[in-house]
């Protein structure tokens, strides 16, 4: 009887640690604060949350593909050398601050325009 119980409480213990509410609790690999300012313009921001993705951002799935293929090393992210964004000049200028896999993010940038920025950074950017 005594070995019943037991085999019960750990088959109970271990469907408790494998189910979605115990998945849920676990904090996100990733927590960044992203804002994307523009000259002359306003700035607009929001949160990224990746494993699992979410926050605010409008596409968090793709953005935090972006942020895994880099590590989370933003300076990674390169405009690539065949873009073809023209000459306009219209600054944004991007800010990224948080966590990534436990370690501080601390990153910023500037782009000549629109462009160049999703050139850049995709889907992270937008």
């Amino acid at each position: 009887m005594m070995r019943r119980i037991g085999t019960i409480a750990l088959c109970a213990a271990f469907l408790a640690s494998s189910s979605p509410a115990a998945q849920a609790a676990r904090p996100p690999k990733g927590k960044l604060k992203i804002a994307i300012a523009v000259k002359d313009g306003p700035t607009r921001g929001g949160t990224l949350h990746c494993g699992p993705d979410g926050g605010t951002h409008p596409h968090p799935r793709a953005a935090c593909d972006v942020v895994r293929k880099v590590g989370g090393d933003f300076n990674k992210i390169h405009v690539p050398a065949d873009e073809t964004c023209g000459e306009e000049v219209k600054p944004y200028a991007v800010v990224i601050t948080g966590t990534w896999r436990g370690k501080k993010v601390q990153w910023s940038k500037g782009y000549r325009n629109f462009c160049v920025m999703q050139a850049a950074g995709g889907k992270l950017l937008s």
